[in-house]
């Protein structure tokens, strides 16, 4: 008996002790003068719900953005466990720090101090100076102008399947079914990363159970995958430790991959497609800041992979929001009708298509395919116009659910309308959904296009509607934006 008194006397001295650590380093902020969140909790901090999968940890991030005492306030202290990190809510304070002072905040604060991962962060990213400034040089002439019109061909034939799937659902003008919108984009996406990245046409819609397809769905859907995006989003010291086992397993891509360049090396065959643009580089000069040879020409894929899962998302909420607003869909659907009347099925087609880009930005707005900015502080920084210094290796970042609905910006921030997006409209600072300053998203016309190919083949062909009772659930596991339960629209033929 007195062992265990002794033994319990211990525990409690430890617990106490514990308690009042976690105090210390949950009041940092205040130390320092900034505003922080109350009541954090002594384990996780302000991340619990997000840390435990309770809610979607993007839009967690949102709800601490939306939870200031101040509204007004430019930024806001917060805790990930104990890790003191910085939230920024203010459009001027995000332009000084992403543009101004690029240079100390250049390096993104995911994946850890080592880059380990493979796919998923050895590309523009992730990757770190000074070897994402060279490789961004060398990446961003690849999704140029000519490029995408050279890329527009292939989106148009990875369509096809896709179309056909739907026409072999047997709805018409007076039979609707109901579809997953955010699967159809998913098995679209699998396809499009498959035909431009890897440089191998794949029909997910019709061979859904081939080795790439369902290792691509893993990669959409796996819950190993979404742990690893909550650790190297929020808590990348633990990538260190794990190591990139936890990441994407990109065995069978490896083989498709280089099976696409052995054999476009040998026979010279060009399709206007990534695959292209690698064998270029390749065969370029080399810099030994990051030269583009072995797994390095591997490691560019994931740039799309990235990138198509962003716009597939951006197609599937922008669809839902169009079909649970028939007139906007309809104006929509008309824009389309006029460009293509007017340009044929062409790239110049796709580009005047202003009214469907106002509706894809708006969509953008309120729903943030990669909701959360993230930056690593390089050396010690001083706010300009404050007494306040951010140290070295504090962890920045921005929430765009919560800047993007902050009514200090934009009015009745929770209304889908394009109208904002118009061309006689100043459009606030505080969209930046493509991120901003030199490290803003380099595939972003390639994603629009992406975007608009999938909406104008839909929309020629179908109606689409939304039930009250399909409501929107965000799925907890994601740290990308996904819905939970799918995105289950009423697809009705046109009458033509």
């Amino acid at each position: 008996m007195p062992g265990l008194l002794v033994s319990l006397a211990l525990l409690g001295l430890v617990l106490l002790a514990f308690r009042f650590y976690a105090r210390y380093k949950l009041d940092y902020w205040k130390r320092r003068g900034v505003e922080q969140l109350p009541q954090s909790n002594v384990v996780f901090g302000n991340f619990k719900d997000a840390v435990l999968f309770q809610t979607a940890p993007g839009w967690h991030l949102g709800v601490l953005h939306k939870s200031a005492v101040n509204q007004d306030a430019p930024f806001l202290g917060f805790y990930i466990f104990h890790k003191p990190c910085l939230l920024l809510r203010d459009p001027e304070i995000i332009k000084q720090i992403m543009i101004r002072d690029f240079d100390n905040f250049s390096d993104r604060h995911f994946a850890g101090s080592q880059q380990k991962d493979s796919i998923g962060m050895k590309n523009l990213f992730g990757l770190k100076n000074p070897a994402w400034k060279y490789l961004r040089s060398k990446i961003s002439p690849t999704l140029a102008r000519g490029k995408l019109k050279q890329m527009l061909p292939l989106m148009m034939q990875t369509g096809k399947p896709m179309m056909e799937y739907l026409e072999a659902q047997g709805i018409d003008a007076n039979n609707e079914k109901m579809i997953d919108a955010q699967e159809l984009n998913y098995k679209y996406a699998t396809d499009l990363i498959a035909n431009v990245a890897l440089g191998t046409p794949m029909d997910s819609f019709h061979r859904p159970n081939e080795e790439f397809s369902k290792a691509v769905y893993q990669f959409f859907h796996g819950f190993k995958r979404m742990i690893a995006l909550v650790t190297v989003f929020f808590v990348p010291e633990l990538v260190e430790l794990i190591g990139p086992s936890l990441l994407f397993n990109s065995k069978f891509v490896r083989k498709v991959f280089w099976n696409a360049v052995n054999s476009r090396e040998k026979n010279g065959e060009k399709r206007g497609d990534f695959i292209d643009s690698l064998i270029q580089l390749k065969n370029g000069e080399q810099n030994p800041v990051y030269k583009f040879e072995g797994e390095n020409l591997l490691y560019q894929s994931g740039t799309f992979f990235s990138g198509f899962e962003s716009s597939s998302t951006t197609t599937a909420f922008t669809l839902m929001e169009l079909a649970a607003h028939p007139e906007i869909q309809e104006r929509a659907r008309q824009d389309i009708e006029r460009a293509i009347e007017e340009h044929g099925m062409t790239y110049e087609a796709f580009n005047d298509m202003k009214y469907l880009d106002q509706c894809l930005a708006e969509g953008v707005r309120l729903h943030p395919p990669v909701s959360t900015i993230d930056r690593y502080t390089r050396q010690d920084y001083t706010i300009p116009g404050t007494d306040i210094v951010i140290e070295k290796g504090t962890a920045i970042y921005i929430s765009l659910y919560g800047l993007q609905e902050d009514p200090r910006f934009f009015t009745r921030p929770s209304v889908f309308d394009p109208e904002r997006f118009a061309d006689d409209r100043k459009v606030s600072d505080a969209f930046i959904p493509f991120g901003i300053g030199p490290r803003m998203c380099v595939g972003m016309k390639a994603g629009q296009l992406h975007a608009k190919v999938v909406l104008a083949m839909i929309l020629r062909e179908y109606t689409v509607t939304q039930r009250p009772e399909n409501k929107l659930v965000l799925d907890p596991r994601s740290t990308f934006t996904a819905a939970a339960d799918g995105i289950n629209l009423h697809f009705r033929k046109n009458i033509k």
